[in-house]
Parts: C-alpha cells; structure tokens; sequence
C-alpha cells in the first residue's frame, strides 16, 4: 500500500515539475515574442524613415534646375572650335579613319 501511495505522489509531483516547466517555456516564449516584435517596429520605422528621406531626395533633384549658362558656354566654346555633335574635336566624321570606311 505505501508503495502506490509513493507512486502517487512521485506521480503528482512529476505533473506539477511538468506544469512549471510548460509554465517557464510559455514564459520564454512570450518574453521572445515580444522581442520579435519589438524588433519587427524598428524594422518597419526604419524602413519608413529610409523611404521618406529617399523621397525629399528625390523631390530635390526634381527640382534642381540645370545650370543652362554653363551648357550653352560650353556648346559656344565648341562650336566656335569646329567641334559638332557629328564631327569630334579633330573636326573629322566620328566614323573617321574606321576600317569600315576606309
């Protein structure tokens, strides 16, 4: 008789070591969670920030206007050099001495 009452109560406190123990893993397991989401919000608010300064980036280029003096300087000087878009520096076709043409 006292060894089922031994049984019994190796029985119980083997079920109440495995309660705790699932009670600890929950625990582990919620403490993860939150962890994994905490790092989830920092993912996506860095990711918002990343978007928003690419998009003032964007919007600044769209504005910057292109310095049209210095293009049209630098379309002058070539043109009173001789240079066209279809001739190159030497005043020569760009195809010039190909072995294409000859």
């Amino acid at each position: 008789m006292a060894e089922i009452a031994f049984a019994a109560v190796m029985a119980g406190a083997s079920m109440l070591s495995t309660r705790a123990q699932g009670k600890r893993q929950k625990r582990a397991s919620d403490r993860a969670m939150k962890r994994q989401d905490q790092a989830q919000a920092v993912a996506r608010s860095a990711a918002a920030s990343e978007r928003l300064a690419q998009a003032a980036e964007s919007k600044r280029l769209r504005k910057r206007k292109p310095d049209t003096a210095a293009i049209l300087a630098k379309a002058q000087s070539k043109r009173m050099a001789g240079e066209t878009f279809l001739t190159g520096s030497q005043g020569r076709g760009m195809m010039g001495n190909t072995r294409y043409l000859g």
